[in-house]
């Protein structure tokens, strides 16, 4: 009995071997943090994009504002890949200063002031995941951007 006491004492001390057993608890743990964090960063980086691309389509718009065919173009172009991305057709309201809303076509009039006309573009595309099951529900699964110009009235 006295061997297996003395035996246990010198186990208890012994220090040896536990900075592996810390490692292979903390690195786990440090491995899914720095995924989540690249897989964040993509994704700003990736809706960044869609955002540049929107405000290229937006900046088309100003110069030509019955060109939808030209403003859809003109976000899928800025896009360094179009792989995925969905650009949907730009869309119009018309409201007075205001605020209350007011027919497009034709253009209705208001009490007071102009009325202006406000197009909306959006585009989305596919997020781009890192294939770690353990994300799967906090991760978007599209990623979308928009913007709004006020153009002249037709």
């Amino acid at each position: 009995m006295s061997s297996l006491l003395r035996w246990m004492r010198r186990l208890s001390a012994d220090c040896r071997g536990v900075s592996a057993i810390e490692t292979a608890l903390v690195l786990p743990m440090l491995v899914l943090l720095l995924c989540g964090g690249l897989e964040f960063g993509l994704n700003v980086y990736n809706r960044q994009q869609l955002q540049g691309a929107v405000q290229a389509g937006m900046q088309y718009a100003l110069r030509n504002p019955n060109d939808t065919s030209g403003i859809m173009s003109a976000v899928s172009m800025a896009l360094p890949s179009n792989a995925g991305v969905v650009v949907s057709s730009p869309t119009y309201a018309c409201e007075c200063n205001n605020g209350t809303q007011i027919s497009c076509a034709p253009l209705g009039t208001c009490q007071s002031g102009t009325p202006r006309r406000i197009m909306t573009v959006s585009v989305s595309r596919p997020a781009t995941a890192l294939p770690l099951p353990i994300l799967e529900g906090l991760r978007p699964s599209v990623l979308q951007a928009r913007g709004a110009v006020t153009v002249p009235p037709i």
